[in-house]
């Protein structure tokens, strides 16, 4: 499937984004129009009343610690709604995550729902990376030492599933890295 075959689903918005999963179109959250694809880095699949109310639960593995986040968050899923993981389109990331795609009558803006404290290791390469750029921006030492020290000091959560709702996208497949594992963009469902 090529970018412009996107075209072909009606009652979803897809934007065009670029490499850092940036839409690179205006009003994207409110306007309903059909986009070139043809060129563009990736394409996201706006979330909200563009998309007839879609969601969706965005899995962030990068950050799981035990390596087993997916699967324990399908297995409470399942323990709490049976019936329901079957009715939801899955989609894995370019970041080894997940996306579960659905649609609701009511949706939120973009939710925070489960995260973790950023460990030592993580706070140190914060800091190395941000050190580093900004001495490749040409400041100081002594000035990038301030910058870095301060990105470390505010580097204190990692997200591990969040929703993209009102105001939200996803970049999604057939972007280079993303693959729908389950369902399809046709089988999107309303769930309750």
């Amino acid at each position: 499937m090529s970018f412009n075959d996107l075209h072909s689903f009606e009652d979803l918005q897809f934007i065009p984004v670029n490499e850092f999963k940036q839409p690179t179109t205006k009003d994207w959250q409110t306007v309903v129009k059909k986009h070139d694809l043809s060129k563009c880095h990736s394409v996201g699949l706006v979330c909200g009343k563009p998309s007839g109310n879609l969601e969706a639960v965005d899995i962030d593995c990068k950050y799981d610690l035990m390596g087993d986040l997916f699967e324990k968050y399908k297995l409470a899923i399942d323990k709490e709604c049976k019936g329901l993981l079957s009715k939801l389109v899955v989609q894995k990331t370019r970041g080894n995550g997940y996306h579960f795609i659905y649609r609701c009558s009511e949706i939120a803006g973009n939710l925070k729902l489960a995260n973790r404290m950023t460990t030592q290791t993580e706070r140190d390469a914060t800091y190395s990376k941000t050190y580093e750029a900004e001495v490749t921006k040409g400041k100081s030492d002594t000035d990038a030492k301030k910058v870095a020290e301060k990105a470390a000091a505010n580097d204190n959560v990692r997200v591990l599933i969040e929703t993209r709702g009102l105001g939200g996208m996803i970049v999604c497949a057939p972007s280079q890295g993303y693959e729908l594992i389950y369902g399809d963009f046709y089988s999107i469902q309303e769930i309750t």
